[in-house]
């Protein structure tokens, strides 16, 4: 069976290749006829080049090594782009075919000319958005292919070209992500930060830090809590420089976090014990100028957003939580409070949301203390196997899921579960649910997997439903795609990979709005 998969995938792949090369030449004709639709094929060329770079890598190393679930992922995947790939060729030669018509008299050659110009833009148009759409999907599977241990995948990324994503990107988190990466000391001075102006974040758990001096620029501030017994000092602080090591290196846009410019170390000045660790991310450049919020804070104001918008924030948070995975650690923070955009002028329009609140990040393969929280506000975006202060089991990657869910399920009914936000401060925050209820830590699963049921179908369609549901019973054992946890037990994180991204980016990205 492999064997036939393999020569499938690279029958596909070569299929996709020659529809592509075809799609950038007939479009390349097509432009130099029309100077006005320039910018919309460098879009498209970009675009191609992306998408072609790493399907060429895949075709060389697949033959080695690689999972046979993943490998039926990416037959699947590549299938959907050869079908838009064959559409988008169809498309551009019938605009071919109409630059070549006319009936002979000026009049018909006018109404032609016309159409020509109306039909390629629009051609043009479509194909620059389903080959972004698919291209988003495979980043997730692609990078996947990272902790797979072959020497053959080491040798081709080292000889892609030098510069241009994707594979800057892969090459320096492959290196990471191996055993026994040597990572530089990413530690700032605490110092600089001293200098530096801070003021909070609407409803978040991040600040806006401001420094002048050598890294003058205005940044992003995440706090993580140190645990309180030193004897787990030194696994904390390698936890954090390697994810600071992995952060340092990714594309924010695609990855939906932000780029990391490294760690601050806060400890006691009596004690000298550290008690946190200051992630301290870069904005990207385009959005230098814009105010920072939290999706926390645009659920408690009901800011008017579109069924559109309300999907690409869903999509987003997915697509994080997929690469925090794909890096080999697990968030444990996943709430509209550790989310943060960037808002622009326009009310309406608000850039990607990306992840924070790394306040108990941990690798994916570390040793849990089961810390847990008594905090109410926090404790509702658990599962309940992690609720209280001493949660019942360790945490894995299935418990990002769950986070996800409850996430999910807010953004589909456009309100906070919180009904105040305490400016970031979840102690100060309160709930709609009542943990003294009959609502408390064993039902509460029970009453969000009910409020999806009954209550997103009619605002969120069955298919975000289904989603949303799948999330938040996860760890079910009739959970027919994550409930057993034996199937995951790998080194790599490669299996739970494939299905998170079949079961739940995959799945939203056939919502059609």
């Amino acid at each position: 069976m492999t064997a036939e998969l393999i020569l499938a995938t690279l029958g596909t792949v070569d299929l996709c290749l020659k529809y592509g090369n075809i799609l950038v030449e007939k479009y390349r004709v097509l432009k130099n006829a029309r100077r006005d639709v320039e910018e919309q094929f460098l879009l498209i060329e970009t675009t191609w080049f992306k998408i072609s770079q790493p399907l060429k890598f895949l075709e060389r190393v697949w033959g080695q090594n690689i999972d046979e679930d993943y490998r039926c992922l990416q037959e699947r995947i590549l299938k959907v782009l050869q079908a838009k790939l064959e559409k988008a060729v169809v498309e551009a030669s019938k605009a071919e075919r109409l630059s070549r018509r006319g009936d002979g008299n000026a009049f018909g050659r006018q109404l032609a000319a016309a159409a020509y110009a109306f039909t390629i833009k629009d051609s043009l148009e479509n194909a620059v958005q389903e080959l972004q759409s698919w291209q988003r999907e495979f980043d997730t599977s692609w990078y996947l292919i990272l902790g797979v241990a072959d020497k053959v995948i080491d040798k081709e990324l080292a000889q892609q070209p030098g510069t241009g994503d994707p594979f800057t990107v892969a090459r320096h988190l492959r290196d990471a992500i191996r055993p026994g990466f040597e990572h530089k000391n990413r530690f700032l001075s605490p110092e600089e930060l001293d200098q530096g102006q801070r003021w909070e974040i609407p409803s978040s758990t991040a600040q806006v830090l401001r420094i002048s001096g050598a890294m003058q620029r205005t940044y992003i501030l995440d706090r993580t809590n140190h645990p309180a017994p030193s004897s787990v000092q030194f696994p904390m602080a390698k936890d954090v420089l390697d994810l600071a090591a992995k952060l340092e290196r990714i594309e924010p846009t695609t990855f939906h976090i932000l780029k990391c410019k490294g760690v601050v170390q806060t400890k006691d000045r009596d004690t000298k014990q550290p008690l946190s660790y200051d992630f301290i991310f870069r904005i990207p450049r385009q959005y230098h100028s814009h105010q920072p919020s939290s999706l926390r804070h645009h659920l408690l104001h009901r800011t008017k957003l579109s069924l559109t918008s309300k999907m690409e924030f869903a999509k987003q948070i997915a697509t994080a939580i997929n690469y925090i995975h794909v890096l080999q650690f697990v968030h444990k923070n996943i709430r509209p409070d550790t989310i943060i955009l960037f808002d622009g002028d326009d009310p309406t329009q608000f850039s990607p949301l990306f992840l924070v609140g790394f306040k108990a990040v941990r690798a994916a393969d570390g040793h849990s203390e089961r810390r847990g929280t008594s905090t109410w506000a926090e404790n509702i975006y658990q599962h309940p196997a992690r609720q209280g202060t001493s949660p019942r089991t360790n945490y894995i990657m299935q418990h990002d899921i769950y986070s996800l869910g409850v996430c999910l399920l807010e953004i589909g009914l456009w309100e906070s579960f919180l009904t105040q936000g305490g400016q970031g401060n979840p102690h100060s925050a309160i709930t709609r649910f009542d943990p003294g209820s009959s609502a408390g830590y064993g039902s509460l699963k029970y009453q969000f997997t009910q409020m999806a049921q009954e209550l997103l179908p009619e605002r969120m369609g069955g298919k975000y439903t289904r989603i949303v549901v799948n999330c938040l019973t996860c760890l079910d054992e009739t959970n027919m795609d994550f409930g057993d946890e034996s199937e995951f037990e790998d080194d790599t994180g490669v299996l739970i990979g494939v299905r998170y991204i079949e079961k739940i980016l995959l799945q939203m990205g056939e919502i059609a709005v």
